[in-house]
């Protein structure tokens, strides 16, 4: 009992986005991240998974879980039904409670057969159109849209194209179309989809996050085939896979690239291994559950061996140690980290580079604020060394919070930024203002800072030069079938030697969810 009202007490708070995004991906900073990340966990956002209608093929191409943890899941579903709550979620075995939190935004626990009810799946509608004007030497204009059908966790259709500043040609853009299938028939996808296997030494599309920002990163978890909705996929064909029992048999062909991949795997409780293969390379893949730590690896050929092994182990809740040895490119590689509670560090060592990160990121609260104040330490030397820290500090109080960041870089010489944000969050109108100052003179020593923006759009700008910045950026949801939303952003460089121009932007973009 003592243990159900600790879950409960914990997820009594789910957190934000980025802090819940980060969590699940094990990025350090949203900076580790892309473009088509963050436009899977909005598209997840806006139209949860049902843990207990998602079959397994289902539950793997969202992303969100591992193998274990869908394998335990699946598990859980046949020996007592659906899963309730996510307090009860909590007490699955891989599902500790501030990955349950952080999951919240991202699944639904519907009831597949609520009494004298059959199981049904509901239709579902997503549109989504923007637009941007830019100034900077010129007014320049681009524009997008997205659309999502749904059939439940039972089918889905995409189709996303784009206009960029660069390329103003509106074309196709993306279409990729899903089926989930129940028994035997795990999916079928159609269009362009995405193929990750094993720790991507064989075959791993679309970003990867590198190893060296928190312990968590040290370890890839495989989605296999899936849909995408991202506006620069790299695949597009045919893919599907069948799960007999504890297997799963799949296969692909992309007409980009004319690439086949084909992949068999077995997923159980506690140990899992696949065998993947493409015209131009074949690994094996493995990992083996034991009491509180996990092994795992792959080895291929691809265009040479290569090679991963890795270790993590959790000696008790809130804590967790990694290590894992590469050897890609015929470079040897070892990399290590520890995290406890708010603390998380990596230190990764190669004949080509060295890296280290260190993250203490404590959240407490003092009467009726929250205070979250962080600090990161990082150290690359690869030609030369680069140096950074940031600190950061944010309070909220209700509706309200005040953050601020202070980074300070030197690569060839010291560059720093510094910002400070207020925002309401409370309520169907949200606002951020953002003022920022930086001095960053030399492009080695640039600044990446991510920027809020609307759902689907990724903004990392690199800070380079001297000057300044304010932001503005709104959004009005007045009910769950419509949200609009603003972002107005100014940058000048009143202090540069030579001259530099400012840019003014605006975006706008409409979100519209119908049939829920």
């Amino acid at each position: 009992m003592k243990t159900l009202f600790l879950i409960l007490a914990i997820l009594s708070a789910a957190p934000g986005f980025e802090s819940a995004v980060l969590r699940l991906t094990g990025a350090s900073v949203m900076e580790d991240l892309d473009e088509s990340v963050i436009e899977r966990y909005r598209a997840l956002a806006l139209r949860p998974l049902n843990l207990n209608s998602a079959g397994r093929s289902r539950l793997l191409s969202s992303g969100l879980l591992t193998p274990f943890q869908a394998a335990s899941l699946l598990d859980y579903r046949q020996r007592t039904g659906d899963v309730l709550s996510f307090a009860e979620l909590a007490l699955v075995d891989g599902f500790p409670a501030d990955f349950v939190e952080a999951l919240r935004q991202f699944v639904t626990l519907d009831s597949t057969a609520p009494p004298g009810q059959r199981p049904r799946n509901r239709l579902g509608a997503d549109i989504m159109v923007r637009g941007s004007a830019r100034e900077q030497d010129g007014w320049a204009y681009t524009y997008g849209s997205k659309v999502k059908l749904s059939y439940g966790d039972r089918a889905e259709l995409n189709w996303g194209s784009r206009t960029t500043y660069s390329d103003q040609e509106f074309r196709l853009g993306t279409v990729s179309a899903a089926y989930y299938g129940r028994g035997v028939l795990g999916k079928v996808v159609l269009g362009h989809f995405g193929a990750r296997f094993g720790q991507g030494l064989t075959q791993w599309s679309g970003f990867s996050m590198q190893p060296y920002g928190s312990v968590a990163s040290l370890r890839r978890s495989g989605t296999g085939f899936a849909a995408t909705s991202s506006f620069s996929p790299e695949l597009c064909g045919l893919a599907a896979d069948f799960d007999l029992g504890r297997w799963n048999i799949g296969a692909g062909y992309s007409v980009t690239g004319r690439l086949p991949v084909a992949n068999v795997s077995y997923i159980g409780r506690t140990f899992t291994a696949g065998i993947t293969a493409t015209d131009k390379a074949v690994g094996v893949n493995w990992q083996v559950g034991i009491p509180n730590a996990s092994i795992y690896g792959e080895a291929a050929w691809n265009n040479g061996p290569q090679a991963v092994a890795g270790l993590m182990w959790v000696p008790f809740y809130g804590s967790k140690v990694g290590a894992v040895a590469r050897y890609i490119s015929g470079t040897p590689e070892f990399i290590a980290g520890a995290s406890l509670k708010a603390f998380d560090s990596v230190v990764a060592v190669s004949t080509r580079q060295f890296r280290a990160t260190a993250k203490y990121a404590p959240e407490f609260t003092a009467g009726p604020f929250t205070i979250t104040p962080s600090l990161r330490l990082a150290a690359r030397h690869t030609d030369a060394w680069r140096l950074e820290g940031r600190g950061e500090a944010g309070l909220a109080l209700g509706g309200w919070v005040l953050r601020s960041r202070l980074d300070i870089v030197h690569a060839t010489a010291l560059a720093w930024l510094v910002n400070a944000e207020a925002g309401h969050t409370a309520g169907p109108l949200k606002a951020y203002l953002r003022w920022t100052l930086f001095k960053v003179e030399n492009w080695p020593d640039r600044i990446y800072v991510y920027e809020r923006d609307a759902p689907g759009s990724f903004n990392v700008p690199a800070y380079y030069g001297k000057g300044y910045a304010l932001s503005l950026v709104s959004s009005y949801k007045p009910s769950r079938k419509h949200g609009f939303y603003c972002r107005i952003s100014y940058i000048s460089y009143p202090w540069m030697t030579e001259f530099k121009p400012s840019k003014f932007e605006v975006k706008l973009q409409y979100q519209l969810s119908l049939l829920q």
